[in-house]
């Protein structure tokens, strides 16, 4: 992936190393993203980057080199400047960007919000007592429209509210007040917003899938697949094994039930017959006629058969896991 930096007399030698070692990691990493920075606290990115260090590198930069960086880069990555505004990093990893998307969602942290910016979602304030002791508290919680009271020493909410939509603004004092009560309905970190791996280019829109639910999806189907498989007979590497367990079952209950000749289940020919002798004597003395035992060996298979197929969807599940990293 490497690109030719053109060095111009008007930028300075530094902004041109820069650009050649980006250029030059760009070209080296099987995947690069860019992510934004917005109102992550310069203490909680040292964190983050020592948090990732061995499967990601944080590399923050001005948005101009970035993007000199991605222009001096070969065509299909090119289009990754496009998510370059605001503050915002490189990044550079040998994740894939699924599973890259994943950690970085999973490293963000709960924070307040700060008044005049959006709802991220619903904000519910449940009811039922506080850690408030009585005070001026009661009357912060009713300006802010939440029904407060003082119930037995101790401030009590006594309904169920939503303080703001999805979407809404949300006023200082009901921000002062979700502060207050340690409620932080925004989640903070780096926001992958386009990631690049193989000549193809992802928005968060799409890395944004459940991984978990649709691995679980698919080994449902793949589970489902298998046993219809087995049950109309296609045989492929994975259905053989079962169908001739299934054909050796029903090959047994047939003999049994015909009294076909078979070495190897006279013993359970005679059984049978036994069996079926005593109800007839029982019968004919008037007695009521003993429940026939059943022949252990069709059970066993069936046992050994649902088992096996047991092991052959665990087997499917672990293979679509790790297809996922």
């Amino acid at each position: 992936m490497a690109g030719q930096v053109r060095h111009t007399a008007h930028i300075p030698e530094w902004k041109v190393r820069e650009v050649e070692e980006l250029v030059d990691k760009i070209s080296k990493s099987r995947v690069v993203g860019v992510v934004g920075l917005r109102e992550i606290p310069a203490d909680n990115l040292q964190k983050m980057r020592g948090d990732l260090r061995e499967s990601v590198e944080i590399k923050v930069v001005r948005n101009t080199i970035a993007r000199r960086a991605l222009d001096a880069s070969p065509a299909e990555i090119r289009p990754l400047a496009d998510f370059i505004e605001d503050q915002t990093a490189l990044i550079f990893s040998d994740l894939n960007p699924f599973k890259l998307s994943t950690i970085l969602e999973k490293g963000k942290q709960p924070m307040p919000i700060k008044a005049g910016t959006r709802a991220p979602k619903d904000i519910v304030i449940e009811a039922g007592e506080t850690s408030f002791s009585p005070g001026p508290m009661v009357g912060k919680l009713q300006a802010a429209g939440i029904p407060a009271a003082i119930k037995g020493g101790k401030v009590v909410i006594n309904q169920k509210i939503t303080l703001a939509k999805e979407g809404e603004v949300v006023p200082a004092r009901i921000a002062e007040i979700l502060k207050s009560m340690e409620i932080f309905p925004r989640n903070v970190g780096l926001e992958l917003r386009g990631a690049y791996e193989g000549g193809l280019i992802f928005r968060s829109s799409d890395l944004a899938i459940d991984v978990e639910g649709q691995v679980a999806k698919m080994s449902e189907a793949s589970a489902r697949a298998f046993g219809f498989a087995v049950e109309i007979g296609y045989p492929t590497p994975a259905t053989i094994g079962p169908m001739l367990q299934k054909a050796q079952t029903k090959a047994r209950a047939l003999v049994l039930d015909a009294g076909i000749i078979v070495p190897g289940m006279m013993e359970f020919i005679l059984a049978r017959a036994a069996a079926d002798a005593r109800a007839i004597a029982s019968l004919a003395s008037g007695e009521k006629a003993p429940a026939a035992p059943q022949a252990a060996a069709a059970p066993a298979v069936e046992e050994k058969e649902e088992e096996e197929k047991k092991d052959e969807e665990g087997d499917t599940a672990a293979g679509l896991g790790a297809l996922f990293g």
